[in-house]
């Protein structure tokens, strides 16, 4: 049983993302993504709002266009902010990337935000947020059955803390990170900001704590944040920033 729960399952689930189709893997994102909603939410079988104002969401997708302009995926990148104080960002399957309220609030630049959009978008592109959710979801379906959880309440809230708090392989997030510094250098963003507003925060939190221990899984933060300063010598244009002062101040203000 260990094996399979352990090593079979999870294995399989890595593979299978792959096969994937994208409808189907949107679909997944479109329906964890509910799930999340309702998880976070202190209102019972009530979703946790989403952030959007018109001016605020055309400032993120103008990031977003920026970011993925030579991007050849099947299936369109989608932005979300959720109304909560967490500082965090993640990725779904099916190309959605959900920033917290708490992670723009921490946010002192627009760059600081593309630099974690585009380390999401990396996660996107590797298909790492279908992998991890079919090999959490296979886990623990074989727990729920050993244990009884028919109804699947404590799989659901499980399934969707594991996705909030997602941290992939050593490999993965390294590969997101380079991803992130090609993309942001390419869009004439600099990728220090990655490193800008991960010493901030571990400055804040400390190195163990919150956002910092979510970014921090793998590999070092302290090793992250000189890669994402390196990153800066594949700028190939003058830098300019992602936003202007007043896209800038829109996206601070999209929950109100």
């Amino acid at each position: 049983v260990g094996l399979i729960i352990l090593a079979l399952v999870p294995g399989l689930g890595v593979q299978l993302a792959w096969y994937l189709p994208p409808e189907g893997e949107r679909a997944l994102g479109e329906r964890t993504m509910g799930l999340i909603r309702e998880a976070l939410n202190d209102s019972n079988f009530a979703e946790l709002p989403l952030c959007d104002t018109p001016s605020g969401s055309a400032a993120l997708n103008r990031i977003q266009a920026r970011l993925t302009d030579d991007l050849d995926l099947p299936y369109q990148v989608t932005v979300h902010v959720l109304d909560h104080p967490l500082v965090n960002a993640f990725a779904l399957p099916g190309g959605f990337v959900v920033f917290f309220r708490g992670l723009i609030e921490a946010a002192e630049t627009p760059d600081e935000v593309a630099a974690v959009f585009a380390h999401e978008l990396g996660h996107v592109v590797n298909r790492d947020p279908a992998r991890g959710a079919l090999r959490t979801a296979g886990s623990i379906g074989v727990l729920g059955l050993l244990l009884g959880d028919f109804a699947g309440g404590t799989v659901v809230l499980f399934l969707a803390e594991r996705l909030i708090n997602a941290t992939y392989s050593k490999k993965a997030e390294a590969a997101a990170d380079v991803f992130a510094h090609r993309t942001l250098a390419a869009a004439g963003i600099p990728p220090s900001s990655m490193a800008t507003i991960f010493q901030r925060l571990r400055d804040k939190y400390g190195e163990d704590e919150g956002i910092v221990a979510h970014f921090a899984a793998h590999p070092s933060l302290g090793d992250r944040i000189a890669s994402a300063r390196a990153a800066d010598t594949r700028l190939t244009r003058a830098p300019r920033p992602a936003l202007s002062d007043t896209e800038w101040r829109a996206v601070r203000a999209i929950c109100g």
